[in-house]
């Protein structure tokens, strides 16, 4: 009893302290815990005693509320911990005078698998409660592979397993999988260029898991929305159904899964028996980034795209689905735009964790089924695919693509949905807690995919919690056969690019997952967290925008200021809008190296593209070579998974190389021609857009206070080594902070070793730990009012500094220039100094 009350005070003086700071509810229960709970159901005398945590319950009745309320579903140490405790009282290992055997296992069945399922096989095999628990498992999907192999062997010897598993084959589970007719509901109203950021402050970043939390710092630095909590709660003593209401651009910026979350702390409505969890709602927008959109659908969300310029803040919205209609106030009819079928289908399931789940239970299902003679109704199993008869023209994204479905088929169109083999995932520190919690409510075991992880986010500066984050990040993905990289070891995309091959599809929980050799999609945690289970996803093939380069730059023009070229023709032909939602197949940059071409493939981020590609050639062969030297090298060449089995795959790849590219007569949404002999000066992008591109002479002479050269596309080795070469015998004015931050520590010791490092410092330049630095904002900030040019990806406002603050973007040789000027060069003195 005394360890009980000891767990229930601490326990009540961190809610206590949450509802007074927050008002929030408690945080989920921890493993220690619910072991304690679990063995005070063994205690006497529970019931006449009394405690007070927010009203006075009696002992008895808390420990039960506690366990069923406040404990996460899924495979979290304290799923395993409340599952091995309910089947220890529903077997009789555990006598309880509080919870009886009947009554504990229908708590096991609303954990709805994961470290339930185990558990519910056990008591299976044990033959307690077989028939009750077989019914119980018709609805459950959160089964993996292992667990399924014990009911085929339960099978063997009892029909009614075998029932079970024709009734998963027939996906019996999936029966309540529907949506509504209708939905109703109040508008709230926001703006345009709503982004990721504003929705998950990345300053506030490392409340990110803590969902409700972090939903308090919504449209912090959107000045315009400040009071968008004190509205909403307005709204709600009006109606509880409440439909997010935004205009253009809704969800641009970093793949953040906790702008999603947000949405649904926001919009949702809470799940019984599952701590700050909530479910369902509505966003409505003019365009939609498509990652933001993706994440949404993958979260149970529903995404619609209409014009929403007529609606007003507490309308009254009816959204007819069957129609495809809004209706504003019962009178004005809007056409709307809905998610494809699939996607649909997803959301009616809750979200990609049950729908997958779910998909990938019926096919193991059906194999049994088949294999063993079995008689089902086999028009539940989906259309099989069949090959083309006829040559099918491809772009070069499809190729890859393609070559890669699981289905039996070759190639892809743009809009068809086929499951494809993910070789890797790429996971980053500010991200990866969300994903790594996600993979542990899907129940994910050993990692299905080879899997890199960085802490390159909060590398630099770390506070306590970073640390103890840091580590648990590192054995989680040690422990299931990932890579984790140490801090200051490097940026995820610059390391993680050297374990991919041309041919190979990746997805990454960042938005600058864009690699060079084959194709990478940017994604949030949850379909991270899938892609590492599995190592395959369902992926549905966007169009491709062709982009050709006409000729070669001429010097001092740098593949940085080809990166705003993308924004310049667009606009000049079919419009920059082009990019959004398509993959950017950019060709005729054979004069490029492997790092200028990622600096193209990362920009398509900012174009809210869905992917990048660049054709494979001999330069890409040379780069494969460079990377199998680089992992062969690594500590962890012979005992990581992960890293083994990538040197095999590039060992099989360079002894018969594929180098694809795209057919001249593919089916593109437009091609955009870019004469490279037409810019004659670089490019910048002024705040607070990365596409407000302007040429230098059009900002030359503006005062700076901040310049920094690092990121993925700004601290590469050539980059920094050039800003270096600008800077030698030069001296950055006081008042200048210039700071320099290598992408990876290699680059570090290479510029070390070469003295660029020396020529910088001795200028005034400050040389930080190899990471993200300034980029994302939530470690390195600019000061208020501030006017700052950086080599980093994004400027949109307040992201890296308060909103008053003014960030511009170019390349590294700029930036070098404006350092030691202490303001943009003028086009003249640019030429002048380019070294």
């Amino acid at each position: 009893m005394e360890k009980l009350l000891k767990v229930l005070k601490d326990y009540k003086q961190k809610a206590i302290e949450r509802r007074k700071n927050y008002n929030l509810d408690p945080r989920p229960l921890n493993e220690d815990q619910v072991k304690e709970l679990v063995n005070a159901l063994t205690l006497d005398g529970l019931s006449e005693k009394k405690f007070t945590i927010f009203e006075e319950e009696s002992l008895d009745k808390l420990v039960l509320r506690l366990l069923s309320q406040e404990v996460r579903r899924g495979t979290f140490p304290s799923s395993y911990a409340k599952a091995q405790g309910l089947a220890k009282i529903i077997s009789g290992d555990l006598k309880s005078d509080y919870l009886s055997s009947d009554e504990a296992l229908k708590l096991l069945d609303k954990m709805q698998g994961g470290a339930a399922t185990i558990e519910l096989l056990n008591l299976l095999e044990e033959d307690h409660y077989f028939e009750e628990i077989l019914k119980l498992l018709k609805d459950t999907v959160l089964v993996n592979r292992s667990e399924f192999d014990r009911l085929i062997d339960l099978a063997k010897e009892n029909n009614t397993v075998v029932d079970l598993i024709k009734s998963w084959a027939e996906r019996e589970f999936a029966q309540e999988w529907n949506l509504k007719d209708k939905y109703q509901g109040l508008s709230i109203k926001v703006g345009d260029n709503i982004t990721t950021g504003h929705l998950s402050p990345s300053k506030n970043a490392d409340s990110r898991t803590d969902h409700p939390l972090h939903a308090q710092f919504i449209m912090d630095g959107r000045e315009d929305e400040a009071d968008f909590l004190d509205r909403l709660q307005n709204l709600k003593e009006k109606n509880e159904d409440i439909f997010f209401v935004a205009g253009s651009a809704l969800g641009e910026g970093s793949s953040r899964k906790s702008a999603t979350y947000t949405m649904l702390q926001v919009l949702g409505k809470p799940v019984d028996g599952e701590p700050e969890k909530k479910a369902g709602g509505v966003v409505i927008a003019k365009s939609m980034a498509p990652i933001f959109k993706v994440s949404l659908v993958a979260s149970g969300i529903l995404p619609i795209i209409c014009d929403t310029d007529n609606i007003k803040e507490g309308d009254a919205l009816e959204l007819d689905l069957e129609n495809r209609k809004l209706i504003v106030n019962g009178e004005q009819v809007i056409e709307v735009k809905l998610p494809i079928p699939f996607q649909l289908d997803k959301i009616a399931a809750g979200g990609m964790t049950t729908f997958d789940a779910g998909n990938e239970l019926q096919k193991w299902a059906v194999e049994y089924c088949l294999d063993n003679n079995i008689d089902f109704d086999q028009t539940k199993i989906p259309a099989k695919v069949e090959q083309a008869e006829d040559r099918v023209p491809q772009t070069l994204a499809q190729k890859i693509v393609g070559m890669n479905r699981l289905d039996g088929k070759d190639t892809i169109l743009a809009g068809e949905t086929a499951e494809v083999k993910i070789r890797g995932a790429f996971s980053q520190d500010t991200t990866g807690p969300m994903t790594l919690e996600e993979y542990q409510a899907m129940a994910g075991g050993d990692f299905g995919s080879f899997v890199v992880q960085s802490l390159c986010h909060t590398g630099e500066c770390p506070s306590s919690e970073d640390r103890d984050r840091h580590k648990f990040i590192d054995e989680f993905v040690t422990k299931r056969g990932g890579v984790c990289l140490e801090t200051g070891e490097g940026i995820i995309h610059t390391i993680g690019n050297r374990f991919v091959l041309p041919t190979d599809v990746i997805v990454g929980g960042d938005s600058h997952t864009r690699t060079p050799q084959g194709v990478s999609f940017p994604a949030a945690s949850d379909i991270i967290a899938g892609a590492m289970k599995y190592g395959k996803q369902d992926l549905t093939m966007d169009e491709s925008v062709r982009v050709i380069f006409k000729g070669n730059p001429k010097e001092g023009i740098t593949a940085r200021d080809l990166v705003s070229t993308l924004v310049v023709y667009a606009d000049k032909t079919v419009g920059k809008d082009i990019y959004t939602g398509r993959i950017i197949e950019m060709e005729g940059v054979e004069f490029l190296d492997a790092d200028e071409r990622y600096i193209l493939t990362n920009a398509v981020a900012e174009r809210s593209a869905s992917a990048g590609t660049v054709p494979a050639d001999e330069v890409t062969i040379a780069a494969v070579e460079k990377n199998l030297e680089y992992l062969k090298s690594r500590p962890d060449a012979d005992s990581c998974p992960s890293v083994k089995d990538t040197i095999k795959a590039i060992e099989d790849y360079l002894a018969d190389p594929v180098l694809l590219k795209g057919d001249e007569d593919a089916d593109y949404a437009a091609t955009i021609e870019i004469p490279l002999d037409e810019v004659d000066e670089p490019l910048v992008a002024k705040p607070h857009h990365p596409d407000n591109v302007a040429p230098l002479s059009e900002v030359a002479g503006t005062k700076l206070d901040e310049v920094f050269i690092g990121s993925c596309v700004g601290g590469d080795l050539e980059s920094i080594r050039a800003a270096a070469r600008i800077i030698e015998g030069q001296k950055v004015p006081h008042g200048v902070n210039f700071v320099v931050c290598p992408a990876s520590r290699d680059i570090y010791n290479e510029l070390a070793k070469d003295g660029s490092l020396a020529k910088l410092t001795a200028a005034g330049a400050t040389i930080t730990m190899p990471g993200c630095g300034l980029c994302m904002g939530n470690k390195r900030r600019i000061g208020a009012g501030s006017t700052a040019l950086t080599t980093t990806t994004r400027n949109y406002q307040s992201r890296i500094g308060p909103a008053d603050s003014q960030t511009y973007l170019g390349s590294a040789h700029v930036a070098a220039m404006a350092a030691v000027l202490g303001k943009f060069p003028t086009v003249e003195e640019y030429f002048d100094m380019f070294k």
